[in-house]
Order: structure tokens, then sequence, then C-alpha cells
């Protein structure tokens, strides 16, 4: 496999009253071509900041990011535009994110009239229609509105959009966690069925453990701003090896009422501001191992063994 995407030393800080968010600080990793790489953290960590940055929707403050070896800050007017025909998003609200004035059939084909595909009106209505089939939906709801959908059929609207223009690389901003989760199964299908007819390559935004567990082949877990871990699936689930990694799964509900949760009652205190971020490691006031080190230093991603990358002076 080869690097789809990259992503290089990214910061994001958002100008604040009394000082600076820093959103993101200093995020690097690549997307692999034809993978599912995973995103999870708690809200506000800045996952949904990230996949905006990635798609160019919002500039970096620093940083670069090279999607099929192209430099996006580099790009503007149509070269931009042609390169993000192959950079698709999925957005986290299916109703909010779908303008209720406008038909489902005029929604999805708002893409291909953007970039012109199709040479008339009726080839891309034609393209529209078969698209919905693609997600699902039935071909003559196409004059229908989004009020008159469900809304895992509102998602899959969003998704019918998103494969409009036959992109390589599709961000999921937490896709499913507005719909139930009988509708979460179906959607999280449709997107693993699809991947393997497209040969689609997604990254996938959530705070549900499970779910990404479900789509994901290598994950990165985030903490105000920073990468924690970066691991592949089954690894990073069997044995974390950073502590806010094995928090985060030990806070997992289990089908146990006799199952002590430990990781609740050694997590104490309050997330950090990310106007004011602690010196160090950024997670050491909620750390029970935190040091001095920790408290003055902060750690680097390290590999600790092939595809296990962690930022922790004192790693499981």
């Amino acid at each position: 496999m080869s690097a789809l995407l990259r992503a290089e030393h990214l910061v994001k800080e958002f100008p604040a009253k009394g000082g600076v968010v820093h959103a993101v600080s200093d995020v690097s990793f690549a997307i692999e071509a034809g993978e599912t790489l995973g995103l999870v953290g708690e809200s506000g960590c800045g996952k949904s900041t990230l996949g905006k940055l990635l798609l160019d929707l919002i500039p970096p403050t620093s940083g670069k990011v090279w999607f099929k070896d192209q430099d996006l800050s580099l790009l503007r007017g149509e070269p931009l535009r042609a390169l993000r025909r192959g950079m698709q998003m999925i957005f986290q609200d299916p109703y909010a994110s779908l303008d209720p004035r406008m038909s489902v059939g005029r929604i999805i084909m708002e893409p291909l009239n953007a970039h012109r595909v199709g040479a008339s009106r009726r080839e891309r209505a034609d393209m529209v229609r078969a698209l919905m089939e693609r997600v699902g939906l039935r071909p003559e709801f196409y004059n229908r509105y989004p009020h008159q959908f469900s809304g895992g059929q509102r998602q899959r609207i969003g998704i019918a959009r998103a494969l409009a223009l036959n992109p390589e690389l599709i961000i999921c901003d937490e896709p499913v966690s507005a719909l139930d989760v009988s509708i979460q199964a179906q959607i999280l299908n449709l997107l693993s069925d699809l991947q393997a007819q497209s040969h689609l390559t997604y990254l996938f935004i959530s705070h549900d453990l499970n779910v990404v567990r479900y789509l994901s082949d290598r994950v990165i877990v985030m903490f105000l701003g920073q990468i924690c871990e970066l691991s592949g699936t089954e690894a990073l689930y069997a044995a974390p090896r950073h502590p806010y990694t094995r928090f985060l799964l030990d806070a997992v509900p289990q089908p146990d009422p006799n199952r002590r949760d430990e990781a609740r009652a050694m997590l104490t205190g309050e997330v950090s501001s990310p106007v004011n971020p602690p010196a160090g490691c950024r997670f050491h006031p909620r750390c029970p191992y935190a040091d001095d080190r920790c408290r003055r230093e902060p750690p680097q991603l390290t590999e600790l063994e092939p595809g296990r990358l962690c930022a922790c002076h004192h790693p499981l």
C-alpha cells in the first residue's frame, strides 16, 4: 500500500477571548490507500477540526497536507478544485447537512453540477438515480425532500452525495452517532460494502470505540489536540500502550453488572482547557502514572514496535 494522504506537523489555533484555542497541535500521520483509519477521542479533542484541515476546508496555522503527493497548501483555484473531486466528507448530522429546500435528486446532483460531470441534466439525473440505488434508496424518491425521510435514509442521501464524484478518500465525521443502534449497523455495513466495491479509503472519526473497532484497520487516539497512540486495531484493543487509551477502553460499558469500573475511579479531574493546555504531557493532570518528567517535558510520538506509536514517557 502507498500513502494516499499525509499530514505533516499540522497545527490549528483559533483566536479566543482570553487567549488562543489550541485545537490541533503538531499532528502527523498517513492514510494508506484502501484502508480505514479510525480517529477516536473525547468530545473537544480536535477530531472534527483535523478532518476539516485534511480537506482544506479550513487553513492550518502551520503544517502541510499532501493528497496523492500534492501539497494542498500550494494549490488554489482550478487545480485545488480538481483535486477535491477525490476527497469528500460525510457529516455527523444527516439532517443539518442537507438543504431542506432541495429535493433529494438536487442534493445528490449538486456536486455533479459543480464539477460539470455529465453531458446533460438527463444524464446527471440518471447518475443520481443509480447512486440512490447503490446506497439503498428507491429511485422513485428522487423528488422527495429531506424531511420526508428517516435519519438513516438521510444519512444514505449524504453518502450518495459523497460518492457522486467517485472519490478515493472519504472523511466520515461521526456518521452514525446521531442514529439508532440498529440503523448504525446498517450504515456501517453499507460503508464497508462500498469500500470493498470501489476500493475507498476512509478516515472514520468517532467517539464510539466499538464502532471504530468494527470498521477500522488502524486507530489514532487523540487527546487535547495531540495524538496519544497510533496502532493496528486489534493490537490496540488487545493491549493499549498509552494510559489514556486504556482508560477509554475500560470505560466502554460491558454487559456484566458485577464488573468494577476501576478505570473511571483512576481518571480524576476535568479535561484541561485547550486555551491553556498544561505544560509537559497534556494528559498528566489526570494520569495516575505521571511524574515530574511528565509535568515538564512533552512526550514525543515514538515507535515502540513496528506499526505501534505512542506518545508517553511511561508506556504500558
